[in-house]
């Protein structure tokens, strides 16, 4: 049985659409009362995004670009400004998720590092302790050679 694939990329964009939602109805109603908000927050980048908007409608419909694009009326750029700013504030959210979780999957790798270099440094310790070791017990194996080999010639073995 084949499954079809879930548009789990629409499924995304609603979910962000839903979230946006109650984020874009504060600041429309924020708006409403607020003149200097309207004016200096919401309603630039509703003009901007109809500007570009119509020009970009008009070249690929090959029409000639318009000199003066009308702008929006008192409630479109409300609606429209305070649509764009909610979901430009759950992309800045996502993004601020995404930096956090990178800058955590790097200090959880450099303290794994830092871990692995002081096991690595234990190592290269007890290895160097181990070669001394070796090294003073060769040495004493040496001189316990000489100690017999000068105490058998010294021991008459006819008398036994």
């Amino acid at each position: 049985m084949v499954v079809g694939t879930f548009p789990i990329v629409k499924l995304g964009l609603l979910g962000v659409r839903h979230i946006a939602k109650p984020i874009s109805n504060l600041i429309k109603r924020r708006a409403t009362r607020n003149p200097a908000f309207k004016a200096l927050v919401v309603a630039p980048p509703a003009q901007l995004y109809n500007n570009i908007s119509v020009r970009s409608r008009m070249w690929m419909l090959g029409m000639r670009q318009p000199r003066f694009v009308p702008p929006l009326n008192h409630a479109m750029s409300i609606e429209m400004g305070g649509d764009l700013l909610g979901e430009m504030c759950i992309f800045l959210i996502g993004c601020l998720a995404l930096v956090a979780e990178f800058s955590r999957q790097n200090r959880k790798e450099k303290s794994k590092q830092e871990e692995n270099r002081l096991v690595r440094e234990q190592l290269d310790t007890k290895i160097k302790n181990l070669s001394e070791k070796v090294a003073s017990q060769s040495q004493e194996i040496r001189r316990l050679k000489m100690l017999v080999g000068s105490q058998d010639r010294s021991y008459d073995w006819r008398c036994s």
